[in-house]
This record gives C-alpha cells, structure tokens and sequence, in this order.
C-alpha cells in the first residue's frame, strides 16, 4: 500500500499469536470485540477488506461501526464469499476433523507441510470450525442496505463463482462492482499488487465521492464528517 494508507490487519482469536484464546463463533461477539478496539483507526476515512469468511464479518463492519464522530466506511472490499444469507439465522452443523481437512483440500492454500503434521492440524481444525460455525450461523435482513460502494473479488478457477459475487450487489445503494482474477480462492497469493492497486483505486474515488456529498454516512442525519488525504483499510 502506498504511503497515505494504512493496511490494519485484523487478527481474530484463535489465531497466530492469539492461538490460545478461544476463537469467535458469534458475529454479535466478534463485533464488540472489534468496536472496542478499532475506533482509534477512525479518525480519518477508513474502509474494511474481508476474504471469505472475513468478508461476512467486515459486511457486518461496516453495517455496524461508526468512528467516534459518526462516520461509516467509505468502501466494503469483499472477496472469495457470496453475501450472507437473507432472513432468521440458520443452525450451523458439526463437522468431524475430515470433513474439515476435505474443505481444505478444496480450497487449497494450506501448504502440504502443514497437512501431513498433526501436531499442526490440532492447531488449524478449531479455528476453521469455528468459522465455520460464524458464517453460517449469519444472516443479515437485505432491505437493511448500505450507503457506501462494494466491490467484490474473486478468482476465475474459484469454488465460489461468480454469481455468488454478484449476489452482494443487493446489500448496498451504492455503486458496486466485481473484479475477478486468476486463480483459485486464494487468488491473490501470486501478485498481491493486483489486489492492492484495486483496492488503492477504489478507496480514491469513494473518497472523492464521499467529498462531494459533503462526508454524508451510512445513517441519514449525521453530522458532516473531516476527510482527509489520508485512510485506512
């Protein structure tokens, strides 16, 4: 990312350094978790970027969280998901440590070193478990819609097509667009820069749009907000 944008990486229980806590299965608690801690990276305009799973999570982002001036994201980045399903929350159903290594075998991305270490298996399983468990058990209402722009990604040779990108143009009044690239889910792992660069073009002309609507929000009735040259993803 060039200088005037702040990548800030989520790092979700259950993972890397935070492998000891118990990872998130409810999107109510993941959202308090993160409402108390990302409010400081608000201050000046700022957008969310989920892949997969994460794009559940940075939809409800961006439905749900405000900086402490009441301003909403300018720009949802989703990738490799169709949008959340409509109406009551669906139960999500248990799955033996078999089943889970088959999704990984189908996404791919996990390196075949890790696969054949059980010792490192015992560290994955919980966590895709319980992602599992969070975007199933999400449903969102669609007349609920966002005001800000989406743009949806994700890789030709995929097992998330591209109708199910599409599907996200219904949870938003702005613009919205898909960008597909080669590669399967994990699309983005060969050249990054493809990403970043739409990414980096998408946040420039929301930001401008956000300027010539005088910084409006997500919610009718805020007060104008202070962009600045610099934002956050």
């Amino acid at each position: 990312m060039p200088a005037q944008i702040d990548l800030c990486p989520v790092e979700l229980p259950g993972r890397a350094a935070r492998v000891d806590e118990p990872p998130c299965t409810r999107m109510s608690t993941l959202m308090e978790e993160l409402r108390h801690v990302l409010p400081p990276l608000m201050s000046v305009p700022f957008g969310f970027f989920g892949h997969s799973v994460g794009a559940h999570a940075a939809h409800e982002a961006a439905r749900q969280l405000r900086s402490s001036d009441g301003r909403g994201a300018v720009q949802l980045f989703v990738s490799a998901s169709g949008r959340p399903p409509s109406g009551d929350a669906p139960t999500s159903r248990s799955r033996s440590d078999r089943e889970l290594l088959d999704i990984l075998d189908r996404f791919g991305g996990t390196p075949a070193a890790i696969l054949q270490r059980p010792e490192l298996i015992a560290v994955l399983l919980p966590a895709l478990r319980a992602d599992l468990v969070l975007a199933e058990s999400y449903a969102i209402d669609t007349k609920c819609r966002l005001n800000c722009p989406i743009t949806a990604f994700g890789g030709a040779d995929d097992i998330v097509q591209f109708g199910s990108l599409q599907s996200w143009s219904d949870v938003t009044c702005g613009k919205f667009r898909t960008r597909i690239f080669p590669g399967g889910h994990f699309y983005f792992s060969p050249q990054p820069g493809a990403l970043a660069k739409e990414i980096i073009e998408d946040l420039h002309a929301s930001l401008r749009l956000a300027d010539r609507q005088g910084g409006d929000d997500q919610d009718a009735g805020r007060q104008p907000g202070n962009p600045s040259s610099s934002h956050r993803a």
